[in-house]
């Protein structure tokens, strides 16, 4: 199996568990009454893809949307830009404007990561 394997099987238990689920939250989420969201998205990501952020930012009520230009899941960590934005938004409180964009430290590549043998 693809993505999870054999744990993705313990979540069929869940969708027949006879319980009701009477908190269960069946309109959109907004964040009413939450301090302003940063949502960081990859362009090119492809686990998350940049489309669910903007639906995501466009949902909650106060949220800002920061874009890191290139290819791979993750940003954090991997682009000085989006580090400085995170770091500035959870230490000072301070977001960068919607639709920020954080342009790729470094070109994609092809190369394999490990050298072949």
């Amino acid at each position: 199996m693809v993505d999870g394997g054999v744990e993705g099987l313990g979540l069929l238990n869940c969708a027949r568990w006879p319980a009701p689920n009477k908190d269960r939250v069946t309109r959109p989420l907004t964040g009413a009454g939450t301090p302003p969201v940063l949502v960081v998205a990859g362009r090119l990501d492809p686990v998350t893809p940049h489309h669910w952020a903007e639906n995501m930012t466009r949902t909650l009520d106060a949220a800002v949307l920061l874009t890191r230009e290139g290819v791979g899941h993750g940003s954090y960590g991997v682009n000085s830009c989006v580090n400085g934005a995170v770091d500035a938004a959870l230490v000072h409180g301070v977001r960068p404007a919607d639709g920020a964009v954080c342009e790729t430290d470094k070109p994609a590549t092809t190369r394999p990561l490990f050298p072949v043998t």
